[in-house]
């Protein structure tokens, strides 16, 4: 049951921010794409995407994102 209500790729804002890098600093799409296809099924359960699962580690650095940016 927890399986169908918690997705297992979630778009964390420190993996978010690798991919506009990627495509922004050296117009690399690939990390984008990669992303965006693990989206289209978020809550399907495979190993080979532990990336994803991944916290960020923790920094003195505040981090502060907005709504709808």
């Amino acid at each position: 049951l927890m399986r169908f209500a918690n997705p297992y790729v979630i778009p964390r804002n420190h993996k978010v921010e690798e991919v506009l890098a990627a495509a922004s600093e050296s117009g690399n799409l690939e990390p984008m794409k990669k992303l965006l296809n693990e989206l289209n099924n978020p809550y399907d359960y495979r190993e080979d995407i532990n990336e994803y699962r991944i916290v960020p580690k923790t920094s003195n650095i505040q981090y502060q994102t907005f709504c709808g940016t």
